[in-house]
């Protein structure tokens, strides 16, 4: 439940802002508000009638981070729309010192509403049964809301998860959904922490420390992260939890652990035991369910299948149960769990002899032993010798697993298939395996307790590397069975078993062959999740191995290739890389190996595309073209005809583009484009929609154009692919830039886009939009600033090599220069796009020509101005660019009047004007028009002997 059932109502209008439940309605009606906006009306709002500065609420609404003075400008624009749709006037600009909220607004307390929200990542179900737990969770979560750190110290059994989910869900309208669950148990190993935390939040990871990159999503958004189990862990999870808390200032963190972290900010709330009857033999049954730890007693017997019910007899021997098990929840649950098959009485022997719990456990044993171990040898002296034995081999399982697998690591010789189907089902009844189930697929797990008690059986019988091996081999035969099939992997193996069997393998006791086969074939399931450098880690352990023993091609394709995707994907492409996808795609050639080929084929095209070298790009994507004939797998031959598309496209052949799309599309299937996406993080559908919204921009279509990029961005976003949302966002904002007149509404999807590319650590979208940005500046008549801006993305797009529109940023800005009168500094940004441009002709040369041409006048050259007026214009028609052939048209247009040669102008812009069907609102058609009707009014009569 949240911390208080009372919230302020702030009233304005038809308006009412919560600001504790994040939530602004008009009429009654919920309104759809930004997490900045809302930020920036609520201290708006809060500070009604007076001046706040902009550095005041930039600082508020992105604390801790750099941002452009345009986003906050977006922003509050954002809200006038929302808000001033009637005419009503509640935000006023004062110049030079900030904004002001100048409604009426009145206060009010009003109950809290529980609204709706849906969580935005991991979030478990709660337990079916939850007993005693209420006011405990009541005050986590008025804790964890006043102090922001809390950690729920505790026994092992005792219920600090059941507790902390309880606190999550009653917490999620408090964070408006915002709320991430991340499980710490299946980690073995410190080193993957923060990237496990990273990708919960569903954040790549190409780094070493990818906690920067989770900072800065988090950074200015209201988030509850809990951290569970985090003892085995305890270190490195405080250190983490400790530089979160000190990082982000609107992160609140919930952990549980036994023990504190004891680290600066920390609050502690040691959870109590549930609470037991006292001793009194004449306590009844009905007066027995009023202790929490009896309820729960009684509840799990009675869902355990306790035949018959209890009586008052009954009650004395429950209750003194209950004080044994000192008000355990995990105890009382295994304990009522027996009943059914021992009996109430022989159930209570079994605590005061075999079970023998004795408080405190050894002086010298770590106190989180001392429950744990006592609790759980007393449920493991009531299993079967044959539940014993499958129930510390399932304990190799880090996480979630299936019957088959069940069957495959825990049978052998000694133990046939049959007996571990009984001592599973015999586990589950008992309440020491879990079930449930994903999709179609069923799956079990042991409670975190008994897998950690369990595996130390384990050790004592010296089976654990039989059954790693066991496991290992089982993974690799999976993997290799369901090659492409990323549902089905995801179904059959946690990832977390994948990283334990690797450990083991490439560990001294291991079996570094087998770890290399697995990690070859694992890697689609770590670049699906994005873990990019845990990828090339395991990837490079795997080729190290394979360079010193004997593998088949077959093998050596799959480990280069596993390798170099991992390569590709984290932004790096060196000489080596090179070379390793060169040598992979002759293996694959060789061997008519399709997906080798593709994968190699796409390297390398994907490199030179990103440098700008087309030339090499075509003919690379030809070459792929020309292998899918004789290549059966349902991918390649749509992915070659994108790859050859994309590439005619960028070489301004949009003819030749739109025919290969539209080959690619028509022999795309829905299976091989999520294969595809799921092993490369990227969508090419996604990609090709962007671009042939350009292409119809290009063409003069330019309201398809914006039709088919917000159909992109739709699909994008359902595919939940971060990186293919951000490839669209591109293209749209591309279009929407050249064509829309609205600078505002430019603005605000660049800022979405930069926003967008911040989160995600993706350097190419931040470039792009702080260029359009700067540009948007430039426009505006602020050419200083939005050069400075456009100087940052420039740089962001040669680090992250990737020149394509570079070219086109830098004319803009030297038109912005012209504009500006400053001749000098267009000169040197038009010599920075020569040394930049690395291509005689590309999809935006005609209108790099333009500008050469307008620079050419500026600076008294009026023949090279015509010149390059013309060259432009010429290339633009080869390409088919009408669009650009309008740019053009219309500046050698205003270039003739200005010589007094209207009849001119009007031959060079009228014929290209009238072959516009549509976009008449957008901005070049406009200024076309407005050149018309002027070179009209000023044309030069006919001669009075003119026929």
């Amino acid at each position: 439940m949240p911390p208080s059932n009372t919230a302020e109502i702030i009233a304005f209008g038809p308006f009412r802002l919560s600001r504790s439940q994040r939530l602004l309605t008009k009429n009654e009606e919920p309104l759809k508000v930004g997490g900045r906006a809302f930020d920036l009306l609520s201290i708006l709002v809060e500070n009604a009638g007076a001046v706040v500065s902009q550095r005041d609420l930039l600082d508020h609404a992105w604390p801790g981070i750099f941002v452009e003075d345009v986003s906050l400008r977006v922003r509050i624009n954002d809200l006038r729309k929302l808000l001033e749709q009637e005419g009503d006037r509640y935000l006023a600009n004062v110049p030079g010192r900030g904004y002001s909220f100048i409604g009426q607004i009145s206060r009010e307390m009003t109950e809290a509403r529980a609204a709706a929200a849906i969580p935005r990542y991991n979030l478990p179900p709660l337990p079916t049964l939850i007993v005693g737990r209420a006011d405990a969770t009541a005050e986590i979560c008025r804790s964890v809301v006043a102090g922001r750190f809390l950690t729920i110290v505790g026994p092992g059994g005792i219920g600090k998860t059941t507790v902390a989910l309880s606190a999550a869900w009653g917490l999620l309208n408090e964070f408006d959904g915002e709320v991430c669950f991340v499980e710490l148990s299946p980690i073995g190993q410190a080193a993957l922490l923060a990237a496990t935390v990273v990708s919960a939040f569903g954040l790549p990871v190409h780094t070493g420390d990818p906690l920067p990159a989770l900072i800065g999503r988090l950074t200015g958004k209201r988030v509850l992260l809990v951290l569970d189990s985090a003892e085995h862990l305890i270190a490195e999870a405080a250190a983490l939890a400790e530089r979160l808390f000190a990082e982000v200032a609107e992160l609140h963190i919930l952990v549980t652990t036994r023990e504190a972290l004891r680290v600066e900010g920390e609050w502690v709330y040691q959870l109590p035991a549930l609470e037991s009857p006292p001793t009194n033999p004449n306590l009844s049954l009905a007066q027995l369910g009023a202790y929490s730890a009896a309820h729960l007693f009684l509840e799990r017997a009675s869902t355990s299948g306790q035949s018959g019910a209890f009586t008052d007899e009954d009650a004395p021997v429950i209750a003194g149960m209950c004080r044994k098990l000192g008000g355990l929840a995990l105890a009382l649950e295994l304990a009522a769990g027996r009943v059914n098959t021992y009996g109430l009485p022989e159930t209570a022997a079994l605590l005061d002899t075999e079970f023998a719990l004795r408080w405190p456990g050894r002086r010298t044993a770590p106190p989180r032993h001392q429950t744990l171990n006592a609790t759980l040898d007393w449920s493991y002296s009531l299993l079967s010798e044959t539940e014993r034995v499958v129930l510390r081999r399932l304990s190799v399982f880090a996480g979630r697993f299936t019957l088959a697998s069940a069957r495959r690591v825990a049978a052998h010789e000694d133990l046939l298939d049959q007996d571990v189907l009984s001592a599973l089902n015999g586990l589950v009844a008992k309440s020491l395996v879990s079930t449930g189930a994903s999709g179609e697929s069923a799956w079990f797990r042991l409670l975190d307790t008994t897998r950690s008690y369990a595996r130390a059986k384990l050790a004592e019988a010296a089976e654990l590397d039989t059954l790693r091996c066991r496991q290992t081999i089982y993974y690799r035969e999976i993997l290799q069975e369901t090659e492409g099939d990323l549902q089905r992997q995801k179904d059959a193996i946690d990832v977390d078993d994948i990283r334990a069997a690797l450990r083991w393998s490439f560990d001294k006791s291991g079996d570094a062959s087998l770890g290399a086969d697995l990690a070859t074939y694992s890697a689609p399931v770590w670049l699906s999740k994005a873990l990019l450098s845990e990828c090339h880690a395991w990837t490079t352990r795997a080729a190290a191995v394979y360079a010193t023993r004997d593998v088949t091609p077959r093998e050596l394709v799959l480990a280069l290739a596993a390798r170099g995707s991992a390569e590709l994907s984290m932004g790096g492409f060196s000489k080596e890389s090179t070379a390793t996808w060169t040598k992979t795609l002759e293996l694959a050639e060789a061997l008519n190996d399709g997906p080798g080929q593709f994968f190699s084929y796409l390297a390398l095209w994907g490199r030179d595309i990103r440098e700008t070298w087309y030339d090499e790009a075509l003919v690379t994507a030809e070459r792929c073209l020309k292998a899918s004939d004789g290549i059966a797998d349902p991918s390649f031959l749509p992915g070659a005809q994108w790859m050859v598309g994309h590439t005619h496209h960028h070489l301004g052949r949009l003819k030749e583009s739109q025919a290969h799309f539209n080959a690619s599309l028509d022999a795309d299937t829905e299976a091989a484009r999520r294969s595809y996406t799921r092993a490369t993080g990227l969508d090419r559908r996604g990609d090709l929609m962007g671009i042939m919204a350009n292409t119809l921009w290009m063409l003069g279509f330019a309201d398809q154009a914006k039709r088919g990029g917000e159909r992109a961005i739709a699909e994008a976003r359902a595919l939940q692919f971060e990186l293919s949302v951000g490839v669209v966002l591109i293209w749209a904002g591309l279009n929407k830039y050249l064509s829309d007149p609205d600078i505002g509404a430019i603005e605000r999807d660049m800022v979405e886009l930069l926003e967008h590319g911040r989160s995600l650590s993706v350097d190419n979208e931040a470039a792009f939009a702080l260029s359009v940005l700067g540009l948007c500046q430039a426009r505006r008549g602020n050419f200083d600033a939005g050069r400075q801006s456009v100087n940052e993305g420039l740089r962001l797009f040669a680090d992250a090599h990737m020149e394509t529109f570079s070219p086109i940023v830098l004319a803009h800005l030297c038109e912005g220069a012209i504009s500006s009168r400053r001749y000098d500094e267009a000169a040197a940004l038009m010599a920075e796009l020569k040394a930049r441009d690395r291509n005689p002709e590309h999809f935006c040369t005609p209108e790099i020509l333009r500008v050469r041409a307008l620079l050419s006048v500026a600076q008294g050259d009026a023949q090279s101005g015509e010149h390059f007026f013309n060259t432009s214009l010429a290339m633009a028609a080869r390409q088919g660019a009408l669009a650009w052939q309008l740019r053009s048209a219309t500046s050698a247009a205003q270039f003739f009047a200005s010589q007094g040669r209207h009849a001119e102008g009007l031959r060079a812009l009228a014929p290209i004007y009238d072959r516009f069907t549509e976009g008449f609102e957008t901005e070049d058609l406009i200024a076309a028009r407005g050149t018309l009707l002027k070179l009209a009014t000023r044309r030069v009569p006919p001669a009075p002997n003119a026929t």
